[in-house]
């Protein structure tokens, strides 16, 4: 095969490969069940960095769960991890001072559970800004991680919640 045989092939099989991608595939997705339109719930869609889960109640308040480890949070959800321990995590983004508080740390597949709203909103703020976002939880390595910018999904979980803030304070 000639070298510009090659590199037609190449670009007809990189295109093919990019195309056969999710859209999603370096963002964010809805959890699985939830409305398209409207979510409740987002978490990204990476396998090169650790990633997050964002939850909003009805009431508009933030919870989340990040991941201690690159991979795809989905399939570290998706292991049988029954042991989970209270611990001090401290989270820090940007130039905003950290903010100390109490996780719940599953060793066996590398996350936190954060329930308190101002360290989740610290992180979903973290993605509007484009900032990494530090965790330190004892009993665990330090992670450092950027979560992909906002995309249409993500866009959609963000209007879902301020909708439920404005409707919990009326």
């Amino acid at each position: 095969m000639t070298i510009k045989k090659l590199a037609v092939v190449g670009i007809i099989v990189g295109a093919a490969a990019t195309a056969v991608l999710p859209a999603s595939a370096t963002g964010w997705k809805v959890w699985k069940g939830l409305d398209e339109t409207s979510p409740r719930a987002v978490l990204t869609d990476t396998d090169d960095r650790a990633g997050a889960v964002l939850v909003c109640d009805k009431s508009g308040k933030l919870s989340a769960i990040l991941s201690l480890k690159a991979g795809n949070i989905s399939d570290q959800l998706d292991m049988h991890a029954t042991y989970k321990r209270g611990e001090t995590a401290t989270i820090s983004t940007g130039q905003a001072d950290p903010v100390e508080t109490t996780v719940r740390y599953s060793p066996a597949n590398n996350v936190i559970e954060i329930g308190a709203h101002t360290p989740a909103a610290r992180i979903y703020n973290s993605v509007i800004r484009g900032e990494a976002v530090t965790v330190a939880v004892d009993h665990a390595e330090d992670v450092t991680t950027t979560l992909p910018e906002p995309d249409d999904t993500f866009k959609a979980f963000a209007k879902t919640c301020m909708t439920a803030r404005a409707a919990a304070s009326e």
